[in-house]
């Protein structure tokens, strides 16, 4: 994760997904080589801010503290914008509320927007799954899973490792249980994005179906989609190369031309 308001290189807000460990992971690492990556967590989700946050009730708080600290950091390159599951849930909620901030859009597989009736089920009940079934539904090739921590996986984590899992989960449940991953509200502002989005998904994605992704894209009208096949719903963790290539061509076509912060 890079910090620098000195480089000459373009700057990538990346917002973590649910049950993904800190840090610039995966092909969050590989595209540090090009960007600075900021990748931070979310209040309530192991940071300082965790007892502030614990007020806060709705993906809409998460959103404007982020755009709030973004108003702090200063600089004048383009501020790419990205989330993944969770992640881009609160990265639509910024754009819907900010687009001129940021150059681009990326978003991976997003909860946020339910766009079927009210019986329909979008989303895998993330919260009642146990860890086995998460990696499941979310890995095209469940042996291959890395990089998450939920309760209970993986086997062997210290105390403090349990205590943090169950804290997020905790915070998860308060920002997304009812109404259940999705924001009422959200659909009705998709069609103001003018800001170039890129939808990305797995095609073997089982907790955000791929369908599901490619009809968000359809209603924002700057968005294109794209799946990467034979991947789950974290791309970035399973198929690092082609999330990366996708990425790095997505947001360097819209490298000098791009809103600054």
């Amino acid at each position: 994760m890079t910090e620098s308001h000195t480089s000459s290189r373009e700057r990538l807000l990346f917002l973590h997904d649910a049950d993904v460990v800190p840090g610039p992971v995966g092909g969050l690492a590989v595209l540090a080589e090009t960007f600075d990556v900021e990748v931070p967590r979310h209040p309530g989700f192991g940071t300082p801010l965790d007892d502030t946050a614990a007020e806060w009730d709705c993906v809409a708080d998460l959103a404007q503290y982020h755009l709030a600290r973004l108003d702090g950091t200063g600089g004048a390159r383009p501020l790419h914008l990205a989330g993944a599951g969770f992640g881009g849930w609160v990265a639509l909620e910024m754009a819907v509320r900010a687009q001129h901030r940021f150059a681009s859009l990326v978003l991976v597989s997003p909860y946020g927007v339910k766009l079927y009736g009210p019986t329909e089920r979008e989303f895998a009940d993330i919260l009642l799954l146990d860890p086995d079934e998460t990696v499941r539904l979310g890995w095209a090739a469940p042996d291959a899973c890395r990089d998450m921590r939920m309760p209970g996986f993986p086997a062997g984590l210290g105390d403090a490792e349990y205590e943090a899992a169950f804290s997020e989960r905790a915070a998860l449940a308060r920002f997304g249980w009812k109404p259940f991953m999705h924001d009422p509200r959200l659909r009705r502002w998709l069609h103001l994005l003018t800001l170039p989005t890129l939808v990305l998904s797995g095609g073997q994605d089982r907790l955000v179906a791929p369908d599901h992704s490619r009809a968000l894209a359809d209603l924002i009208p700057s968005a294109r989609y794209t799946q990467i096949p034979e991947c789950g719903h974290y791309p970035y963790l399973e198929a690092q190369d082609r999330f990366v290539a996708a990425v790095t061509s997505f947001v360097s076509e819209r490298s000098k031309t791009g809103a600054s912060q």
